[in-house]
Parts: C-alpha cells; structure tokens; sequence
C-alpha cells in the first residue's frame, strides 16, 4: 500500500514538445535575458525544442555580418525541424481567415508557424502577444516555462 502512496505521489518528468519561437532564440541571444538562461537549461537537459527552418530564417535576418550569419544558422542545424507541407500552408490560410474575422491581424509566417505547432501537437513557445490572441481561435498551446531560476 505504501509503494502505492508514493508512487502516486512522485513527480513524474514530463518531457513536452516545444516549438520555440523566433522571438524566444533573439531575446536568448542577451545574457541579460531570463530566456537566456531557460534556452541554455532546456538544452542541457535536452528537452525535445524544436523549430522550422522559417524561424531559422527570422532568426538569421538579425545577422549584422556574414560569419555571424553562418554562425546562427548552423547553430540551428542540431534540432529538429518542422516542415512545411501544403496541408499545413491550408490549414493556415484558414486559420488566418478565422483570425482575420475575429479582428487579429498578424503576419502570414505568424500563422504559419502557430499552425505548425497545432498541426503537430505541440506548444509554442513565443514572446509575441499576437499568439495570446491567436490561441484560443485556432487551439493553440502556448508553452510558458517556470523561472526557477
């Protein structure tokens, strides 16, 4: 009976699939920023992150020279990737017009990438208030990691 009783009441690892966000990697680019810290930690404990190469490309707009941009991009190059299919660019085509009637305007890649992360069960990971509007409307999960730190 006693094994029982603690084995309800350890805490179980849970280990979710994370879409991390442009807006996430650019602000854990600055040491100052708890994202920083919280990138660093989820990828040591190797956490399942995951983006799409048109994060990767968001992200790479940043670079101001040539090596920095050759340098972020392979920095990406070690997690995997969601691609995009032609059901999931229909999916968002709709999912921006249901956005759209509900007064949200927000990018086409916005949606894409929101898309994406329903599509394949997982959360999104983002700094960006549009996707709190955004998930209600389409079933979005927002993944908001504790600061324990």
């Amino acid at each position: 009976m006693d094994e029982i009783r603690n084995a309800r009441s350890a805490k179980s690892v849970r280990h979710v699939a994370v879409l991390v966000d442009s807006s996430v990697w650019i602000a854990g680019a600055k040491p100052k920023n708890p994202e920083c810290l919280q990138l660093k930690r989820l990828i040591a404990q190797r956490e399942n992150l995951y983006i799409t190469r048109l994060i990767q490309v968001e992200v790479t707009q940043g670079a101001r020279t040539e090596t920095e941009f050759h340098r972020l991009w392979e920095s990406f190059l070690g997690f995997p990737s969601l691609e995009v299919t032609e059901l999931n660019l229909g999916k968002s085509a709709s999912n921006y017009f249901r956005a759209k009637k509900k007064g949200i305007t927000l990018t086409t890649l916005d949606c894409v990438i929101a898309t994406l992360a329903v599509e394949a069960n997982m959360s999104l990971w983002t700094l960006d208030p549009i996707f709190v509007r955004l998930a209600p409307i389409i079933g979005l999960e927002l993944y908001h990691e504790p600061h324990p730190l």
